[in-house]
């Protein structure tokens, strides 16, 4: 019987939105904000939609799935106004983020029309 093997990330890009949904579910701890329930939540939902997407995507690339992080860093960017949040660091830690899981969606949606054969 083979044995499962776990494989991380090839592209850079994974390893960075790897990263930065674990920064997502950490910072409202590490950043001082996890009295604020409806900002908590948002971080840890995103965050772990992030991670998820990338375990997707080891295990065919799609990319549909750069197209969930477009929309989910685009959330991050609005998201602080959306909720109503007053918290400074809040606000920078999803305008942050959101920037660059979107600049990173939009790059790998980039890369891949200019070179299809590379993903396969």
């Amino acid at each position: 019987m083979p044995i499962a093997r776990f494989s991380f990330p090839k592209q850079w890009e994974d390893w960075t939105n790897w990263i930065l949904g674990i920064w997502l579910c950490i910072s409202p701890w590490a950043l001082h904000f996890e009295s604020e329930t409806t900002l908590v939540e948002n971080a840890v939902a995103v965050g772990f939609l992030l991670i998820l997407a990338v375990v997707v995507e080891l295990s065919s690339f799609r990319l549909w799935e750069e197209w969930i992080n477009v929309v989910l860093g685009a959330w991050l960017l609005v998201s602080p106004w959306a909720l109503g949040s007053a918290r400074f660091a809040a606000n920078a830690d999803f305008v942050l983020v959101g920037v660059l899981v979107l600049a990173l969606a939009l790059y790998e949606i980039w890369d891949v029309r200019r070179n299809p054969a590379d993903r396969t």
